[in-house]
């Protein structure tokens, strides 16, 4: 718990268009953490994360709260991460990530990020972070709660 908190920092990115929304199939419920506030006040963060036939699917939210961020200077990456890939023997811990892409209002990547079906392993544990980029300075890294792959 202290590491997500300690993570709370929120940043965004201001534009009056949205994202297209991700949305989890409807028999598969999603877990997430947030909204939280940016360090500087200008939106509002949240990471989540589901799993749909049988792998690992993960999306971030953002609410523009001021214009302080703009398509110009703000990016926002999602990304997934076995926390236990190197137990297992992996040499990289990050399972997918959605490269940067600029920051609107919405919930996105859509569809959502999905873990490869090869590194999606029963019993390991996955958290995604959405992080927020301003002017290349990282703003905001908030961690979903964490997924037990059944």
């Amino acid at each position: 718990m202290s590491r997500v908190l300690s993570c709370v920092l929120a940043t965004a990115a201001p534009l009056l268009s949205m994202a297209p929304q991700a949305v989890a199939a409807p028999d598969n419920p999603y877990s997430c953490m947030g909204p939280y506030l940016s360090n500087d006040g200008s939106a509002e963060v949240e990471s989540c994360i589901y799993v749909e036939d049988g792998v690992p699917r993960a999306f971030g939210g953002l609410t523009i709260k001021n214009d302080t961020l703009t398509r110009e200077n703000c990016t926002m990456v999602v990304t997934v991460v076995d926390k236990d890939a190197y137990a297992g023997g992996a040499s990289d811990e990050v399972v997918a990530t959605s490269g940067a892409f600029p920051c609107l209002n919405g919930r996105y990547p859509s569809p959502p990020l999905t873990v490869d079906a090869a590194l999606a392993k029963p019993g390991h544990r996955y958290v995604s972070f959405t992080e927020v980029t301003k002017d290349g300075q990282g703003i905001a890294r908030i961690y979903s709660p964490e997924l037990v792959l059944p």
